[in-house]
């Protein structure tokens, strides 16, 4: 493995169409190794699609990308043996343990069995190992998707939705292990309509609208530029505790003073832009 790659990932106006529908429209962008990049857009705007094709499931219309410095056209074989990826719809042994489908995926890339059980006491599933995956919940079976992503010990991760309409203890599990992953030097590129996941695992966050990647920021360069900081107020109105998010604006501060001139502001709290706000905002500007 070359330890000094600049990039783990680079693409170069990848592209990619069915038919005259353009899916994928001339994409440029570059992933440091142990960055985390969040892809976000609406439905339908070439995320999982551009996936597909870093992996190799799916050729390129036109354009050109590289993981690991190898050539995505050429290279392929070399670089499947050091990525993992996790697709939205689960596609795990049913009638087989949650054991017995990692220890599948440990046999095809060589790998001891011995990894198993840490990773399941990891993931709080070794008391469940022996069940078969039929019976469990749909947090469970993301977290053995995951595991099964991870048995090679991959350098980069592909993540479709990974915790889309997960219950919130699975969720966490899981961004609680994702980060230990980013911390250990693991490279991420993941898709995800959660602002909250997004915000907590990415440094670098890309918008895409109908193919096209319309912005590429670090996360807190995104949020100086397109994000409002606020201020969260609680002040007093007659018995009563009254809690407001206001923005800077003229008018609000000069409301904002008269409450400290009446002595009823309990708390003022600066707030900084959410990425929830900046994707309404992007996506009215797309």
């Amino acid at each position: 493995m070359n330890t000094n790659l600049e990039y783990i990932v680079e693409t170069n106006q990848l592209s990619k169409k069915y038919r005259k529908r353009t899916v994928v429209d001339g994409l440029t962008f570059k992933i440091k190794p142990g960055q985390t990049l969040g892809l976000l857009g609406p439905n339908g705007a070439g995320k999982t699609t551009t996936i597909r094709m870093l992996m190799g499931l799916t050729r390129p219309s036109s354009g050109s990308a590289a993981i690991f410095g190898l050539n995505l056209a050429t290279q392929i074989k070399q670089i499947h043996t050091r990525i993992g990826v996790v697709f939205e719809k689960p596609n795990l042994f049913e009638n087989l343990s949650g054991y017995e489908n990692l220890s599948i995926f440990c046999r095809l890339y060589n790998q001891p069995l011995s990894l198993i059980k840490p990773l399941l006491e990891r993931m709080d599933l070794w008391d469940r190992a022996a069940e078969p995956v039929k019976v469990y919940s749909k947090g469970m079976r993301q977290r053995i998707l995951i595991l099964r992503a991870l048995v090679h010990q991959p350098q980069l991760l592909f993540l479709d939705e990974p915790c889309s309409g997960l219950d919130p203890v699975s969720s966490r599990i899981i961004r609680d292990y994702l980060l230990e992953l980013k911390k250990s030097g693991v490279t991420i590129l993941l898709t995800s309509h959660d602002m909250e996941e997004v915000d907590e695992l990415c440094d670098l966050i890309g918008f895409v609208n109908n193919g096209k990647l319309m912005v590429l920021e670090e996360k807190n360069t995104l949020k100086a530029e397109y994000g409002q900081s606020s201020l969260k107020v609680v002040y007093r109105n007659g018995d009563q505790l009254i809690e407001e998010t206001i923005t800077p604006s003229r008018e609000n501060l000069l409301h904002l003073n008269e409450l400290y001139d009446k002595g009823q502001v309990v708390s003022v709290h600066s707030m900084e832009a959410s990425l929830s706000e900046i994707f309404r905002r992007l996506s009215i500007l797309a």
